[in-house]
C-alpha cells in the first residue's frame, strides 16, 4: 500500500489513486468517463496520481457513470444513474437518475430561530478565543448542529443544470428539478419544481398514473424488461408491468454492488 493511496479524513471518506482504482472500476462496471469509449478505459483519461475520494459506507451498483471531473467523489449510487457534477460525501442517489452540470449545495446551517445566526454563539473558533483573551470576557457557547445533513436523491430523478440543494433534503422518485432552481425543502415524488426558492410547477402525470407507477417500482427492474413495455405511455406501461409482476413472470434486478470494503481492498492491488 502506497502512502499516496489513502488518507482518511474524520472517518468521512478515504482517498484512492485512480491507478489503484481502475481495475475495480472495470470489474464493477463503473464508468469514470473522460474520453472513455468502453468500460476497459474507465478512468484512463486521468493522470495516475489523481486522487478519488470514496464515501465511507457506500454501496454502488454497476452501470453508473461519473462524467469527467465529477469522479472526484464516489458516493452511493444505483444502477443506470449518472452525474456531471461532483457530489458531496453525504449524498445518496437511486437508480435511473440523471444529474446535470453545475449542481451546488448550500453552506453550513445557521440557527435562524435564535436571537442571532452568528457562529460567535455556538461555533467558537480562533476569532472568539482571541476576543475572549484580549478582553478577559467569557462567552458561553450553545449547542447547535451545523452539519449539512445527508441528501437523498430517489429513482428516476432528473436534476437540471445549475441547481442548488439545501440541507438534508430528499427528492422523491420520478421528480424533475428545473435548471437554476434553489431547492430548500423536500420534493414530492413525480413532481416538477423550479424557481427561487423552488416551488411545485405541476405533477408529471395524473394522480392515478403516479400511484400505478409507484406500485410497479419499475426502477427495481432491468432496462430490457422495462423497455419491453410501452415507455412512451406511462398509463399503459404501468398496467403492463403490474400484470407481469402480479403473474410472477418477472423478477427484480439485483446486481452485485460494490461496497466500501471492496474499495479498501483496491488499495493493495
Amino acid at each position: 500500500m502506497s502512502a499516496r493511496s489513502v488518507a482518511v479524513d474524520n472517518l468521512l471518506h478515504m482517498r484512492i489513486s485512480i491507478s489503484d482504482l481502475r481495475p475495480l472500476l472495470v470489474q464493477g462496471r463503473i464508468f469514470v468517463a473522460q474520453g472513455t469509449k468502453n468500460i476497459e478505459q474507465s478512468g484512463l483519461g486521468f493522470p495516475d496520481d489523481t486522487e478519488i475520494r470514496v464515501q465511507v459506507g457506500l454501496r454502488i451498483e454497476p452501470y453508473t457513470t461519473y462524467w469527467n471531473k465529477s469522479a472526484k467523489n464516489i458516493v452511493t449510487m444505483g444502477a443506470f444513474s449518472y452525474t456531471h457534477s461532483v457530489l458531496p460525501l453525504n449524498f445518496e442517489v437511486g437508480r435511473y437518475s440523471s444529474i446535470a452540470k453545475g449542481l451546488k449545495f448550500m453552506g453550513a446551517k445557521h440557527p435562524v430561530e435564535w436571537v442571532s445566526t452568528s457562529p460567535v454563539f455556538y461555533n467558537q473558533q480562533a476569532l472568539v478565543a482571541t476576543y475572549q483573551q484580549d478582553h478577559q470576557a467569557g462567552i458561553p457557547a450553545q449547542e447547535f448542529d451545523a452539519s449539512k445533513g445527508r441528501v437523498f436523491i430517489g429513482n428516476d430523478v432528473w436534476i437540471g443544470e445549475n441547481v442548488t440543494l439545501g440541507h438534508g433534503i430528499s427528492i422523491g422518485d420520478g421528480a424533475v428539478i428545473a435548471s437554476n432552481a434553489v431547492v430548500t425543502k423536500d420534493v414530492e415524488p413525480f413532481s416538477i419544481v423550479g424557481g427561487i426558492p423552488a416551488q411545485k410547477i405541476r405533477d408529471r402525470f395524473e394522480p392515478q398514473v403516479i400511484r400505478s407507477l409507484q406500485e410497479t417500482r419499475w426502477w427495481d427492474y432491468a432496462p430490457e424488461l422495462v423497455a419491453s413495455s410501452d415507455v412512451t405511455s406511462p398509463e399503459k406501461f404501468a398496467q403492463s408491468l403490474n400484470r407481469q409482476i402480479e403473474s410472477g413472470t418477472v423478477q427484480p434486478y439485483r446486481p452485485d454492488a460494490l461496497g466500501y470494503s471492496e474499495f479498501e481492498s483496491a488499495l493493495g492491488s
